[in-house]
């Protein structure tokens, strides 16, 4: 137990290292090349830091253990839009631009919708591979959007911090996916030897380790540059991940082998969607477009309550 711990520890120093590296590096890059933060956060960080999940549920689906698959991403998506956004808003009021609400968010609605209703569509409790096609080609039309249109349309990028050589900023990147990687996966190995050791149901594990774990990344990225007022990377790394987590994991995961869902998981799916719409709904209230502190608050207190219910349902 004490190595246990002092991997977390260590897992957990690294991750928040690497995750400053991360943005330093991803906001020269925007800098550099011209492209919009919103952009470096969407498909760099987003992607990059959701490399975690993606090994956890591929692996978790190639062993034939169906409730880590969709039990991760789906507690992943709801941990990453109420909890992390929340804490990201608690340090610093996220200012969202229109249409990161209209295009953005709502992609990552439709993500959610898309798969629920191809794993648990029609009586079905499972993602086949012609679902896996769909999903993947869904990811590929929206990484393409990302790149070409998205950058095109928000073209401003802010000068404000200071820029490295290109190399450099490459660097830092690689070095803080390198640490968010590491360090997440030692604090994910930690905390489920930990759980396994309390005699926690698979599912929970998913939904709670596992699920929190792998988002560590996106967690520590997120606040730093919600600390930095870099609103378009800690929005996009979040949305980004949220999108590539349905689509691509999933999709990947199911041309593999097919996912097989416990009907046990639809409110967990659910709580995802009513999180993304919660997202969009902050959105008007008040000052547009700003997810301001008491929301960020308020988003933190439901996902314990949400976290309670999962503890409490085993």
């Amino acid at each position: 137990m004490i190595f246990t711990l002092i991997l977390f520890l260590v897992g957990f120093a690294i991750l928040i290292k690497g995750a400053s590296a991360l943005v330093d590096g991803a906001v020269s890059v925007a800098n550099i090349f011209r492209l919009s933060p919103m952009v470096v956060g969407l498909v760099i960080v987003g992607i990059g830091t959701s490399i975690p999940e993606f090994a956890v549920a591929f692996i978790g689906n190639l062993l034939g253990q169906a409730d880590i698959v969709l039990g991760t991403v789906a507690g992943s998506n709801t941990f990453n839009l109420l909890f992390i956004l929340g804490l990201s808003a608690a340090v610093s009021p996220l200012a969202f631009k229109s249409i990161w609400v209209g295009r953005d968010l709502l992609w990552n609605i439709g993500a959610v919708a898309v798969s629920a209703v191809l794993v648990f569509g029609a009586g079905s409790t499972g993602l086949d591979r012609g679902g896996g096609v769909i999903l993947l080609l869904l990811f590929f039309l929206w990484l393409i959007f990302v790149l070409r249109i998205v950058n095109e349309a928000e073209s401003e990028v802010p000068l404000a911090r200071r820029v490295v050589a290109a190399p450099i900023a490459l660097l830092f990147i690689a070095a803080g996916l390198a640490g968010v990687i590491l360090g997440g996966r030692w604090v994910v190995e930690g905390a489920v030897q930990i759980a396994y050791t309390l005699g926690a149901s698979e599912a929970l594990v998913a939904l709670t380790m596992l699920s929190i774990g792998t988002s560590l990344p996106e967690l520590a990225v997120s606040v730093a540059a919600a600390w930095r007022r870099e609103a378009g990377i800690a929005v996009g790394n979040i949305i980004g991940s949220n999108i590539f987590d349905f689509l691509m994991i999933l999709g990947a995961s199911a041309m593999v082998r097919p996912v097989f869902a416990s009907p046990a998981l639809i409110p967990d799916v659910a709580a995802t969607a009513l999180a993304a719409g919660l997202l969009f709904g902050a959105m008007f209230v008040g000052e547009r477009y700003i997810l301001k502190r008491w929301q960020g608050i308020l988003f933190i207190a439901l996902y314990l309550l949400y976290f309670a219910y999962l503890v409490i349902r085993g």
